[in-house]
């Protein structure tokens, strides 16, 4: 059985060269809840804005993903239609509370930017965390949260990120 997310988890292993062990892989999706379309073309600005931040680890290109290498930490940001993912990998001597702020960082860049672009406009997202155990691809959703980004909804997203990395660990 070859799902979404083993695709997801072979593309994150070859670029950053890590075992094949998919139960030590975590997924996230940044997705918005009104669907649409989340690809280059259609979110123009907020992915210009990802790629700046993410630079010279960029960028990436459109239905494409790309090795995210810093803090001494290492993931993978895939572009998709349906939304952004953070594909991370959580075996031994991964530094989890680093990797937690590295992803945290990332999402909140990502949330920002589309805040930007979508004009002061509210937008609802959820953010969902994938993963696989006993070979079974398990899906929950963290949290869902609207734009503008308040102070109280950023703790929350830091808060369940850290939780879904320690969880999984």
């Amino acid at each position: 059985m070859n799902t979404n997310l083993e695709r997801s988890i072979d593309r994150a292993i070859g670029l950053m060269n890590t075992p094949a062990d998919y139960e030590n892989y975590i997924l996230f999706k940044i997705k918005p809840v009104d669907g649409g379309c989340c690809c280059l073309n259609h979110w123009q600005e907020t992915w210009a804005t990802v790629n700046e931040y993410i630079y010279p680890c960029g960028p990436v290109r459109n239905e494409g993903d790309v090795l995210i290498d810093k803090n001494n930490v290492r993931f993978v940001l895939e572009c998709h239609e349906s939304g952004p993912e953070i594909i991370v990998y959580l075996g031994l001597g991964t530094a989890s509370i680093v990797l937690a702020k590295s992803v945290i960082d990332l999402i909140t860049t990502l949330l920002k930017a589309r805040q930007n672009e979508y004009h002061s406009r509210s937008g609802r997202f959820k953010i969902i965390r994938r993963f696989q155990t006993k070979g079974q691809v398990e899906e929950v959703e963290i949290m869902e949260l609207d734009l503008p980004l308040s102070e109280d909804i950023t703790k929350k997203l830091n808060d369940n990120i850290r939780n879904a990395i320690k969880e999984k660990k």
